[in-house]
């Protein structure tokens, strides 16, 4: 294969076209004669074809490019870019025909199903505790028919129902993407006297390291995976609400418990306890089937619809992805390539801004101080980056100048500040680890950390 440099006035893009000859040929056999072009002449050349018409023309080759230090470290070709394979859209419609029952946009109404013996959500008050109770908060008056409407549909569903219960919580609205407005349930004065569950949650990167060697994903989401899992009969009279419209209570689990994520995902292992780590990671309602190949993938895709027709969660048609090569999990983008961050969560870290308020001028430059609210802010950023620091070579040494902070924001703390950007920026393409391969452990200077290489 002959790739031709082509020019772009990006510096990380000339630096990849400086090394272009470093791009191995062992997967690129048969393919033609390719220019090398910047991601947006790519987008502007998609553009351009998609609506020529022609099949021929339609097939793009794009690569994985990563640089480090200047060397051009890993280059392979993007399969997602070639037309899909009819193969491929009929094994879909297939499979969506076949499951129809289960690919529901709406839940049916008195959907409370006893899938097994504990399958339901409980509320367990410490003692010597009375019901909170608290009185109606005044809502918006354009949010009044949207409250009244919500509560005739749960009603109607069997999802509340009316209440004399000594609890009552207030309900707020919460914005739903699209416009659209969520009833949530203010349970902060229960769940302040709710014994806490200790389920554990799993670690990201342990759901991350599972996929490794997949090269075929599907992606699920239960449709209102909380109002898919009922409450014990006992506890209901818990849940109640307060509205301008009277008291209800919920059947199956609200959101706003504290104990509601624990129960999701005791139940989710549950149902699913023989696929896990086999060919399926369950994370709360957003479930994801991987396969190394494309006839087991659509094996593994039945075996999982067909338990969740058998334990009767319905699925939201209009959030699957079906018998794809790449898709985005828990932050990351995932593919046979390997692991990489999504693009919204770069463009949200480089929108960040330092948390600082500048004060007198010291010599030529302003004196900066931490604002008002910026140790939370730093918290909050750190937290963010945190979730990455795989992505990030010697991660507790480029963040320790933050951790020290003190009241001054100092040249030394923005510098930090700006490296960690650049380094979400700039992240390369990680290959997911393999554990059947012996590991070396390497050592930061902290000693507190480790990377496994």
């Amino acid at each position: 294969m002959t790739i031709t440099k082509t020019h772009s006035s990006g510096s990380s893009v000339r630096t990849v076209l400086s090394r272009v000859e470093q791009i191995p040929d062992s997967d690129s056999d048969g393919l033609p004669e390719m220019e090398l072009v910047s991601a947006t002449t790519m987008r502007k050349h998609l553009r351009r074809i998609r609506s020529s018409g022609s099949a021929e023309e339609a097939v793009a080759y794009l690569f994985f490019l990563s640089v480090v230090d200047g060397e051009l470290v890993f280059a392979a070709a993007d399969s997602d870019t070639t037309m899909e394979d009819p193969e491929v859209t009929a094994a879909r419609d297939q499979m969506r025909e076949d499951f129809s029952d289960v690919f529901q946009e709406d839940l049916p109404a008195g959907h409370r199903p006893e899938r097994f013996e504990g399958g339901y959500h409980r509320i367990n008050i410490e003692p010597g505790h009375k019901p909170p109770s608290q009185p109606v908060r005044t809502i918006p008056a354009p949010m009044m028919e949207e409250l009244k409407r919500q509560i005739i549909k749960y009603v109607e569903l069997g999802i509340l129902r009316p209440s004399s219960s000594p609890y009552g919580c207030p309900i707020i609205f919460a914005p739903k993407p699209g416009g659209k407005w969520r009833m949530c349930c203010d349970y902060r004065a229960l769940n302040n006297i709710t014994i806490k569950d200790t389920y554990p949650l799993p670690p990201h990167d342990t759901l991350l390291e599972q996929l490794k060697g997949a090269r075929w994903f599907s992606r699920f989401d239960f449709n209102q995976f909380f109002h898919q899992i009922p409450i014990h009969p006992d506890d209901i009279h818990k849940t109640a609400i307060r509205t301008r419209y009277g008291s209800y209570e919920w059947t199956v689990m609200p959101f706003g418990l504290t104990n509601a994520p624990a129960t999701a995902l005791r139940i989710g292992n549950r149902a699913f306890f023989d696929f896990i780590d086999q060919f399926l990671v369950i994370f709360m309602d957003d479930t994801i089937v991987y396969s190394p190949d494309f006839d087991g993938h659509v094996k593994h895709v039945r075996q999982f619809l067909q338990r969740c027709r058998d334990h009767q969660f319905f699925i939201r048609p209009s959030k699957v992805e079906l018998f794809v090569r790449s898709i985005d999990f828990i932050g990351h983008h995932i593919s046979e390539a390997g692991l990489s961050i999504i693009e919204d969560i770069i463009r949200a870290v480089m929108a960040i801004q330092p948390p600082v308020s500048y004060g007198p001028t010291v010599g030529k430059q302003p004196l900066r101080r931490m604002a008002k609210d910026g140790k939370s802010s730093l918290r909050s950023f750190l937290g963010m980056v945190g979730q990455f620091r795989r992505f990030i070579p010697k991660f507790s040494k480029v963040v320790e100048p933050l951790n020290r902070l003190l009241k001054v924001w100092e040249s030394e703390q923005q510098q930090a500040f700006d490296n960690l950007k650049s380094a979400i920026c700039n992240a390369p393409v990680l290959q997911l680890p393999d554990q059947k391969l012996p590991s070396i452990m390497e050592v930061d200077g902290s000693g507190t950390h480790a990377l496994v290489k």
